[in-house]
């Protein structure tokens, strides 16, 4: 259930949304000085760092500000004072993944020990009180699955670091980074994206809401298909199955929408279909490796459209209406009636959004040509994206500041 009452300051979550586009710049400026060997290798010290520089500094500020809110609005979870912890988790997430970035880099032990320390006290320990929270609360929100697969994440991350760092736990190298990957990917980022959909695709899209049933239980299924996953590689095939069955109902709820002409809708479906396709196309890698000259080619070509063609077409959907959502609801609540702010579309107006729609999909679909025929082309449109992200962010701020003297 909904209770805005239970909102967080927006200067929290808003913390969060408005670094991200810089970390996302930083990456782009950074690409340019990879050679063509570095773009073929997955694990070359580079394209590490850059990986986490876009899961950690551009994508996860962006969902870790989405779970905070989420969690206030729909389950009452929030801190006594969530300006303070928000300000301390916000500052550790960005230091740590500076850290880890170097670290990885230039494969210093010493920075990614103080990475790892960083990022599992405190995404660790946010994991911890959520989950808490969450069960004292009393409210089945499928978002506990996502936290999970984020507690999980962290902790296979830190794993990997003692690893190298001792030679502890002795498990295979292989198989770990197989579990981090794993988990990051389909147990933490499409799980939140999943748990989102439930009640952003409804509110925002004016849609009927999804099936109580598949509400229940379908983030509880990806999440244990994860864990199989990780415990049995050749278990892979049946990531499709939770994937699937959230993407045609997806489907169907936005054919059913009353905003048809919403570019979001538009964004959810090709992001949707696009994760859903990574995972088919996965457990076929090796197949897939065969058709490259460089076989590493192939992992990372389905990582970039990954991130490319099925999160950022979501994101960018979800941070076009929970930006808005948020400052217009605490203008209201500052100025109860009057004022030149009437509706959430003069905060982040539908031209805005559509530029961005077609800068996502042109994106999504020159990945691939791009990657294997002019990959510095790549870091040029991740800067025109960050510019132009950034700039809607900033200015939804200004009118709606603005909004308050007039």
């Amino acid at each position: 259930m909904f209770q805005p009452e239970f909102s967080l300051p927006v200067a929290l979550p808003l913390r969060f949304f408005r670094i991200a586009p810089i970390w996302l710049a930083l990456v782009a400026i950074l690409a340019f000085s990879l050679d063509e060997s570095d773009w073929q290798q997955r694990f070359s010290p580079s394209m590490l760092a850059i990986t986490h520089l876009l899961m950690l500094g551009f994508v996860g500020n962006i969902m870790i500000g989405a779970l905070l809110q989420v969690s206030a609005v729909l389950a009452g979870v929030r801190a006594k004072n969530p300006l303070f912890w928000g300000s301390q988790l916000w500052l550790a997430l960005q230091s740590g993944t500076v850290l880890l970035a170097v670290g990885l880099w230039q494969m210093q032990l010493i920075w990614l020990q103080g990475a790892a320390f960083i990022l599992f006290a405190s995404l660790g320990g946010l994991v911890f009180w959520l989950l808490i929270a969450l069960w004292r609360s009393g409210v089945a929100t499928p978002l506990r699955w996502a936290i999970v697969g984020l507690g999980l994440t962290v902790l296979s991350g830190t794993l990997l670091v003692s690893l190298l760092s001792t030679g502890w736990p002795t498990i295979a190298l292989h198989d770990l980074l197989r579990a981090h990957i794993a988990l990051g990917s389909m147990g933490w980022i499409v799980g939140l994206i999943v748990a989102v959909a439930f009640t952003v695709v409804p509110m925002f899209l004016v849609a009927p809401a999804w099936p109580s049933r598949l509400n229940r239980y379908l983030s509880l299924a990806l999440l244990a298909t994860v864990l199989a996953v990780v415990l049995d590689a050749r278990l892979l095939i049946l990531l499709t199955l939770p994937v699937l069955s959230w993407f045609l109902t997806l489907l169907k709820l936005l054919k059913q929408s009353q905003r048809r002409a919403d570019p979001a809708r538009y964004l959810w479906g090709w992001g949707g279909f696009n994760l859903l396709l990574v995972a088919v196309l996965t457990p076929w890698i090796d197949e897939l490796s065969a058709l490259f000259d460089t076989p590493s080619q192939a992992p990372v070509i389905l990582a970039g459209y990954f991130l490319f063609a099925g999160v950022i077409p979501i994101i960018t959907a979800m941070l076009a209406k929970i930006i808005p959502f948020l400052l217009w609801m605490e203008f209201r609540l500052q100025v109860k009636s009057g004022g030149n702010l009437r509706h959430m579309g003069q905060l982040f107006p539908e031209r805005w959004l559509r530029k961005l729609a077609y800068l996502s999909f042109t994106m999504s679909m020159s990945f691939l040509p791009l990657y294997l025929f002019a990959s510095k082309a790549i870091p040029i449109f991740l800067l025109i994206y960050a510019a132009s992200l950034s700039y809607c962010l900033e200015k939804a701020l200004r009118v709606q500041k603005k909004a308050y003297f007039s």
